[in-house]
């Protein structure tokens, strides 16, 4: 068949496709013969392909099931839908996109790169060419967005990096699962709303694979923000990662609308890290602030120098938790080097499993207020020090005696805990 031809039968099923980026109307599932694609997991479908997004542009393109080899990066036009087979939330089943694309580089396009109002959903990128130990391949982000977009209902089997939300306001991404290896999300130069919700970042690929489970466990990064004014993120989970939630200050990008560099200020619900070397590594906040509630940390198995939370020295910004759960501790569970950490009706089952004298909490810089939380160990509470280090410790319940070392003399104010809190030098000390 002709080129000319072929884009005239393909245009012919756009009559059946929606007219907007919502629901379609009346669209039926075109077969992949007529989109010229072959979804046999073997012959490369990119041109044909992107021959049929660039007929539905602006519409709704159902893909049916198949396993399509995608060589080159997929560009999805602006206000188009592209819509795969329903699929079950963990496996690479119903409409599998098959990449290699940018194999060996980490930046440049990747398997699929939206445009503004674009909308993706229902399918699963996999890399069938992924190693399966050692350090893996290094590959472009297998999502591009863009602002305004869409996606939804994805399973990422074992990209080397997952989605980038750079330069993409105004976003939506909910209902995503799998294993990115070094990066899952990344969010950066939002000036307005970005929305997450319902992601789940687990071994689904590396389970097996003991050697590349660990470079994941050593390297990876669940969730990275840089600069996103009015972030939202709720319901999100990972685990086996090195860093679950990394903030850091953003890289300017010049010449570009929107590129000043940042920090990210939001709300964070419901969320998780699980088995983690740090949960919640605050490099840099905004001073407005990151809240996490209702969230779940265990970093268990991690090594040694594993911290729950972590403010870090360049950090400027308050982070607060409130009725956030802490257990299977290894070491010590909060660092503060800078900026001001807020804890509030949190419950610590544990901590030191790994490393008997640590610490719950070490202050040595910034503030620190802990108020309303429960202890269920007893033991070495804090560790305060630093030449202009605050803390507050008002109305928490311990199971039985918590001692503090105070070096900060009369900045460190205690009130109406039960037990009264214990101050005095440790023997090693």
């Amino acid at each position: 068949m002709k080129r000319h031809t072929k884009l005239m039968t393909i245009a012919m099923y756009a009559g059946f496709l929606a007219l907007s980026t919502g629901a379609t109307v009346g669209a039926a599932d075109l077969p992949a013969p007529s989109l010229g694609t072959r979804g046999d997991g073997v012959t490369d479908d990119t041109a044909a392909l992107q021959a049929a997004l660039d007929a539905a542009a602006g519409q709704t393109l159902v893909l049916p099931a198949g396993r399509y080899r995608v060589a080159g990066s997929l560009n999805l036009p602006g206000r188009t839908v592209l819509r795969g087979a329903e699929m079950g939330p963990a496996g690479a089943t119903g409409t599998v996109l098959l990449s290699s694309v940018g194999a060996g580089r980490e930046d440049g396009p990747g398997c699929l790169v939206m445009q503004p109002g674009s909308v993706l959903e229902n399918l699963a990128i996999e890399y069938p060419d992924q190693v399966t130990a050692g350090e893996p391949t290094k590959y472009p982000y297998a999502i591009t967005g863009a602002p305004s977009v869409r996606i939804e209902n994805l399973f990422l089997l074992n990209p080397y990096q997952g989605i980038n939300l750079d330069f993409c306001h105004l976003n939506q991404v909910r209902n995503i699962w799998g294993e990115p290896l070094k990066i899952g999300l990344n969010v950066d130069h939002c000036s307005d709303i970005s929305r997450i919700e319902n992601i789940h970042f687990w071994p689904y690929y590396t389970n097996a694979r003991p050697s590349l489970r660990q470079w994941v466990q050593d390297h990876g990064v669940a969730f990275q923000f840089g600069r996103s004014d009015w972030q939202y993120c709720s319901a999100s989970f990972s685990y086996g990662y090195h860093t679950g939630f990394r903030f850091h200050t953003s890289t300017p990008v010049a010449g570009r609308p929107g590129g000043e560099g940042g920090v990210t200020n939001g709300q964070f619900s419901g969320v998780g890290a699980d088995r983690c070397v740090v949960g919640i590594d605050a490099e840099n906040v905004f001073a407005i602030g990151v809240s996490f509630t209702n969230s779940l940390f265990a970093p268990f198995g991690a090594v040694e120098g594993s911290r729950a939370v972590w403010l870090r020295g360049q950090n400027t910004g308050n982070l607060t938790l409130v009725n956030c759960n802490f257990w299977a501790v290894p070491s010590t569970l909060f660092e503060v080097e800078a900026g001001s950490l807020n804890l509030s009706a949190c419950t610590i089952q544990e901590w030191a499993l790994l490393v008997k004298d640590a610490p719950c909490i070490i202050a040595r810089g910034g503030r620190l207020n802990v108020n309303g939380c429960t202890f269920n160990q007893n033991g070495y509470l804090a560790s305060l020090e630093g030449d202009a280090t605050r803390a507050l410790f008002s109305g928490n319940m311990g199971k039985d005696a918590l001692t503090v070392v105070n070096r900060i003399g009369d900045r460190a104010v205690f009130g109406a805990n039960s037990p009264a809190l214990v101050c005095e030098p440790r023997k090693d000390q």
